[in-house]
């Protein structure tokens, strides 16, 4: 099942988080081939806070980006393989499970991996046998490798000698043996007690063939080990190069990446490595997943779907590398691209909550109590407690039905919710001017217009220097030419205007005069309709 992350622009209002969240909720029970996640882009409004808490619905994790991340391509179905398996283990492994590489574990834990080249140069190696000076091996691994049968010795005998063929006549041979070695021969009668009387630590009789009794009752003189294999000489051979365990012959210096670690970063390690394949790991270094070359080249794009906004200033950062997959929103349009056609619901109404309640009536899908709750609780806040120009009947019709449902007075509860806004809080010069701030460009001229509503402007306003000076930093730090912050008193039903920057450019779009610092402006109750279209009016005149 695919992931699709469902989210509100950033600097979240409460409107952006509740219609994120039922939204979320309504897709899951319509779509069951996909699993939608709710997220934030930014710190939950106390209003917000205050909702979520009351109707008992947990609030939405915060995301810092959308880029790619290693999780997103990765191939989380990973086949591991033990430290203490042989090597033939772990190319059966990978040939029954097609994969290149296997992360080698050790209780649970990634120690290193090996892969098709590795598997290639233990099989293969060089012109001659591998011995087992550099790596020693248990008796006990060479019968498993062999599929053999242990005659005679200890099967827990390690074995560090060099590995020979007996080939040649016994006397030329016995040049070569020396104490501790082992030796694969066919059924040589001369040439096994021989080899035994000259030291060999292990005996592989090849073919099938079983030594005769003197032998084995030799080899139990000398301590040494004895072992029969249906395999042929030249297979025995072969065979003997992958009963090293794979810890023995693993590679440590594997890339490690984080599950969240950016592609773009990775994948630079990765075209680095001598490998073609890295290991995703948890904090404790268990497996989750490889990463591989094909992985990069397929790419992934992570599927969002945008609510309450559809511009890539307000978005979350990476939109441009996500897949938008449904906008659901009310504001203008903006400049958001898809890669193909979608579902773009986008109705002018007062919030995005009453489109998406809308959604749910559209669909036979009844609104549980709790989304109800949230729903109604964006609803009175986008819309200034239907007091704003924004509003519509739609808005108004959907109001009524929510409260109804929950038994609520749309008034009594849309204040008890404004007030939670500032309830046992220190007041913030930062959080009222950047809490709910969004960007408005036109033409060469880029604004920022914030808003913070309250029940007393006046207590908003006796930190107006206080207000000033962060604003004129963000201004400076930003690089706009016009910060405007508008402190809306949902029970005045009118905004005092405070503007640093181009200050002229807000005098004229909105027709007041801020020589004494700010200007009240009866009625003004919404961002959108009465502040910024008429500042991009003016900035383009």
């Amino acid at each position: 099942m695919s992931q699709v992350l469902v989210f509100g622009h950033r600097n979240p209002d409460n409107d952006s988080v509740c219609s994120a969240v039922a939204y979320a909720h309504l897709k899951n029970l319509t779509d069951t081939d996909n699993v939608y996640v709710p997220a934030r882009l930014g710190p939950v409004p106390p209003e917000t806070a205050w909702v979520f808490e009351r109707f008992g619905v947990q609030l939405p994790e915060e995301i810092g980006h959308v880029h790619t991340r290693v999780r997103d391509v990765m191939t989380s179905d990973v086949v591991t393989v033990d430290a203490g398996r042989t090597m033939l283990d772990a190319g059966r492994v990978m040939r029954e499970q097609d994969v290149r590489a296997l992360p080698v574990l050790e209780d649970g834990v990634v120690r290193g991996l090996v892969n098709q080249r590795i598997l290639a140069e233990a099989y293969l190696g060089e012109t001659e046998i591998r011995g087992f000076a550099r790596v020693p091996v248990a008796v006990k691994r060479l019968v498993a490798v062999l599929d053999g049968d242990l005659v005679t010795g200890d099967p827990e005998l390690v074995l560090a000698g060099d590995v020979l063929i007996g080939a040649m006549e016994p006397s030329t041979m016995l040049g070569y043996i020396k104490p501790g070695d082992t030796l694969i021969v066919g059924d040589r009668k001369r040439t096994q007690p021989m080899a035994l009387d000259a030291g060999v630590a292990c005996l592989i009789v090849t073919g099938g063939s079983r030594p005769d009794e003197a032998v084995i009752e030799l080899a139990r003189e000398r301590d040494a080990v004895v072992i029969s294999t249906f395999h042929d000489t030249f297979a025995a051979a072969r065979l003997v190069n992958l009963s090293h365990t794979v810890g023995d012959v693993m590679d440590t210096d594997v890339l490690r990446f984080d599950p969240d670690t950016l592609l773009a970063e990775a994948l630079e390690d990765l075209l680095g490595s001598v490998h073609r394949e890295a290991v995703v790991v948890d904090a404790p270094g268990r497996p989750l997943g490889i990463l591989t070359r094909t992985n990069v080249a397929r790419g992934t794009r992570r599927r969002v779907i945008l609510v309450d906004h559809n511009e890539t200033a307000q978005s979350a950062p990476g939109i441009e590398e996500a897949e938008v997959v449904e906008v659901v929103d009310h504001h203008r349009i903006g400049d958001v691209q898809t890669y193909g056609p979608i579902l773009f619901l986008n109705i002018p109404v007062g919030a995005t909550a009453t489109v998406v309640a809308t959604r749910y009536a559209e669909l036979g899908i009844e609104v549980p109590d709790a989304m109800a709750g949230i729903l109604l609780g964006a609803v009175l806040s986008d819309t200034v407690l239907l007091k704003s120009p924004t509003t519509t009947d739609t808005d108004r019709r959907m109001a009524a039905e929510l409260a109804a449902r929950l038994d609520l007075d749309v008034t009594e509860f849309g204040m008890e919710m404004f007030k939670a806004r500032t309830a046992g809080q220190v007041f913030s010069a930062e959080r009222a001017v950047k809490g709910d701030l969004k960007e408005y460009r036109a033409g060469d001229t880029l604004a920022a217009i914030g808003q913070v509503e309250t029940v007393d402007v006046g207590e908003i306003m006796e930190h107006a220097e206080e207000i000033r000076r962060v604003m004129e930093s963000l201004r400076e730090g930003r690089g706009y030419d016009l910060v405007l912050l508008m402190v809306t008193d949902v029970v005045r039903e009118g905004s005092e205007i405070v503007a640093v920057g181009r200050t002229r450019l807000a005098e004229r779009g909105l027709g007041v005069s801020l020589a004494d610092g700010s200007a009240w402006m009866p009625g003004v109750l919404s961002r959108k309709k009465q502040i910024a279209a008429r500042l991009v009016d003016a900035a383009g005149s």
